[in-house]
């Protein structure tokens, strides 16, 4: 889903909506599984199983950026991601509208056994620029998604604890604390709720570095397209210590449309229409 790569990209594809933005899962070992309690690690990689196993992905969203006043603006992108049989994975934001928005893109690339890469377009200054680790803390575009939210977060680079299950909104949820393994994240920790019936996430918790809550997630309306991938309709990212919030609406989402390689690139960025 396109807002688990955000998020779980967060958040991996908010990415978007949000690589979110973002969690995925593989479980293999059911006997053992049943027998024993599944840790932080597992429930993780069995939620983002949700954001895999697709070929690639259109997404139509709507981006509210909503200020500490109530008021708010409105922009529209297109997101695309794909994944090549190696595993390494693509994702691009393109804003649609309004016009002095347009054409600006972010380019995410994750190659499998290195760090990810990120890529910013700003069509006034026709430059790419690389979005260096110093920066991944920083907000995309004033929105409360930094480019940190927007990479393809793998497990590998965190450590991940179960902290209890707990009811959650009208179901029951896990509860699991994500510590960054890198001092280079802007996050000492997030908290996470995942469903315990699809393993989708329902809301995070992100805490800054002075172990203050900075932002939550609250993700609604989930639809399943084609049968087995859930995608949640809204994805509101509200920043506690300013009073400021980021709504992302799905309008539209087409999956295994026959995507290349060659539409992500830093020559594909410049190039869009």
């Amino acid at each position: 889903m396109a807002i688990y790569r955000l998020m779980f990209s967060i958040i991996s594809r908010v990415r978007f909506m949000l690589r979110a933005i973002s969690l995925v899962l593989g479980l293999c070992l059911a006997n053992v599984l049943l027998a024993e309690p599944m840790t932080g690690l597992q429930i993780i990689e069995k939620a983002k199983q949700n954001g895999k196993g697709f070929k690639d992905l259109v997404h139509e969203v709507k981006m509210l950026l909503v200020d500490e006043s109530g008021d708010s603006t409105e922009r529209e992108m297109l997101m695309k991601a794909m994944t090549e049989a190696g595993g390494d994975s693509y994702s691009m934001l393109i804003f649609t509208a309004p016009q002095r928005e347009k054409g600006i893109s972010l380019l995410t690339v994750s190659a499998q056994g290195s760090s990810d890469k990120q890529y910013l377009y700003l069509p006034s200054s026709r430059r790419v620029k690389r979005i260096t680790s110093s920066n991944k803390g920083s907000s995309f575009r004033g929105s409360e998604f930094t480019f940190e939210d927007l990479s393809d977060q793998k497990t590998g680079d965190y450590r991940f604890d179960l902290v209890q299950e707990e009811p959650c909104a009208t179901q029951r949820c896990y509860v699991v604390d994500r510590f960054p393994k890198s001092d280079e994240s802007s996050y000492s920790k997030t908290r996470m709720w995942i469903d315990t019936e699809f393993y989708r996430l329902i809301k995070a918790e992100f805490y800054d570095r002075d172990n203050k809550l900075l932002k939550t997630m609250q993700t609604s309306g989930y639809e399943l397209f084609e049968g087995q991938y859930w995608n949640p309709k809204e994805v509101v990212m509200a920043n506690i210590q300013t009073g400021k919030s980021t709504k992302m609406l799905s309008l539209s989402l087409k999956m295994n449309s026959g995507l290349r390689q060659s539409e992500f690139t830093e020559l594909a960025m410049q190039n869009w229409r």
